[in-house]
Order: C-alpha cells, then sequence, then structure tokens
C-alpha cells in the first residue's frame, strides 16, 4: 500500500516539476540542430531545426544537458540540446521579425498614401463641383431676380394701361368735342355759304334784271333827244 502511495507521490511531484519547466525557448543564432528523439547524441534525428525556431520545453533530462520540447507550430516532439537554446529569439530572428515589421509598415504607409492621394483627389473633384454650384446658385439667383422683375411687371403694365384707357378716354372726349365742333363748323359756313349764296343771286339777279333795264331806258332818252 505504500509503495502504490509513493508511486503516486512521485507521479505527482514528477508532473509538478515538469509543468514549472514547461517555458519557450529558442533556437541559438547557429544555422541548424537536430531534434533528436532521445536526449543523447546516438538517439535519431527526426528534424533540423532552424535559428530563430520557437520551441515549448516540456522537461529536462536529470542531467539537464537536454530538453524535451515540442516544436511550436507543427507540434513535432523530440529532444535538444539545451547549450543551444536561448531564452529569447535570436538577433538574426528579431531583425528578420523586424525586417519584416518594416516590411509590413512601409505597405501600410504606401497604402495610407494612396488614401491620401484619393482623398485629395476626392476633395479637389469636391471642390470642384462646389464651384459650379457656386455658380449654378448664382445664376439661379440672377433668373429668380429676373423672375421677380417679370412678376412686378404685370402690376406696371396694369397701371399703365389703366393710364393709357384714361388718356384714350379724355382723348376719344376731346375728339367728340372737335367733331361736333366741326360739324357746327360745318353747318354754320354752309349756312354762310348759302346766304352768300343767295345774296349773289340776289345782286346777280338784280344787276342781270333791273339794271339792264334801267339803262336802256337812259340811253332811249338820250337817243330821244337829239
Amino acid at each position: 500500500m505504500m509503495t502504490i502511495r509513493n508511486a503516486l507521490l512521485t507521479a505527482c511531484l514528477l508532473s509538478f516539476f515538469s509543468n514549472a519547466l514547461a517555458e519557450t525557448r529558442y533556437v541559438s543564432d547557429q544555422l541548424t540542430i537536430p531534434l533528436r528523439t532521445g536526449d543523447t547524441m546516438q538517439h535519431r534525428i527526426i528534424k533540423f531545426l532552424k535559428s530563430g525556431t520557437k520551441l515549448d520545453v516540456q522537461e529536462s533530462n536529470e542531467a539537464g544537458t537536454y530538453y524535451h520540447v515540442i516544436v511550436s507550430g507543427s507540434g513535432k516532439e523530440g529532444w535538444v540540446e539545451s547549450s543551444k537554446l536561448m531564452n529569447q529569439p535570436s538577433a538574426r530572428s528579431q531583425l528578420a521579425a523586424v525586417n519584416k515589421r518594416l516590411a509590413a509598415l512601409k505597405a501600410d504607409l504606401k497604402a495610407k498614401n494612396k488614401t491620401i492621394a484619393e482623398l485629395k483627389t476626392t476633395i479637389a473633384q469636391l471642390q470642384e463641383q462646389n464651384e459650379k454650384l457656386d455658380k449654378f446658385g448664382k445664376r439661379k439667383s440672377q433668373q429668380l431676380a429676373e423672375l421677380e422683375k417679370v412678376a412686378s411687371r404685370p402690376v406696371q403694365l396694369a397701371q399703365a394701361n389703366m393710364k393709357l384707357e384714361t388718356d384714350l378716354a379724355k382723348a376719344n372726349r376731346e375728339l367728340d368735342r372737335a367733331l361736333k365742333e366741326n360739324a357746327r363748323l360745318s353747318d354754320d359756313n354752309i349756312k354762310e355759304w348759302f346766304m352768300i349764296g343767295g345774296a349773289v343771286s340776289l345782286i346777280s339777279l338784280f344787276f342781270g334784271l333791273i339794271i339792264p333795264n334801267f339803262k336802256w331806258r337812259r340811253k332811249k332818252d338820250s337817243w330821244g333827244s337829239f
């Protein structure tokens, strides 16, 4: 019974120390290191890990010379020499990450510059449209002013028409008065000419009838005296 209890206690302690040891390590600046099936140089090589590869350490051997690791991303497990690992990414890996980040920033900057250029183009187009709208508004304002003048013209025309009607009525009255005066003068002239004609006729009759006879008698008397 004690043996089983000791075995369980040992298993729990091993599990605790294994979890406590689990941490992240990175392959050093060497180009590659072997991932082996065990913690000695005699164990088979599973694959070679490149510099900067991220590893999750699960445990170490008793001597502390090898770590049991899991390769991040692929999930492959194996053993690597602890002296070939670092607590942070290698300078080469960091440089690659920085270059990658720089490339991403450059791409982002390029995209933003493109967006800025598009926005400038849009702003220029909007300004042009705004100028066109201003011109259109001014033109419409002028047309509205002209329409207001035209709208006020009927009142002016009505007033002018009333004045013309008044002047026309006055002219008609003056014309009627002139026609009547002309008719009256015409009647007077006719009467006057009629009277003159009658007088001339009487005088003509007088000279034509009475005076010749009067002269004839005088001649006869004068002839009879000889």
